[in-house]
């Protein structure tokens, strides 16, 4: 190989490289704004489902026939 064709090669691999490095960067970037975004959504719903269980009163044979479930066979 002729240093020429060495020289082309290897700017041709660093621009594939570098090309690929900031996609990979801005699709990183992407998902960890979306990410974010869901944090409070997720904090709201944990609050909903505690709510929902304070407020919810299960009878007595509801709570002996979870128990049942839950149990170990």
């Amino acid at each position: 190989m002729s240093t020429q064709t060495v020289v082309t090669l290897a700017s041709v691999a660093a621009a594939a490289i570098a090309i690929v490095f900031c996609a990979l960067r801005k699709a990183l970037k992407e998902a960890e704004a979306l990410l974010l975004a869901l944090v409070p959504v997720i904090h709201a719903l944990g609050k909903v489902r505690a709510a929902w269980r304070q407020t919810r009163h299960p009878q007595e044979e509801d709570v002996v026939e979870e128990e049942a479930r839950r149990a170990l066979p």
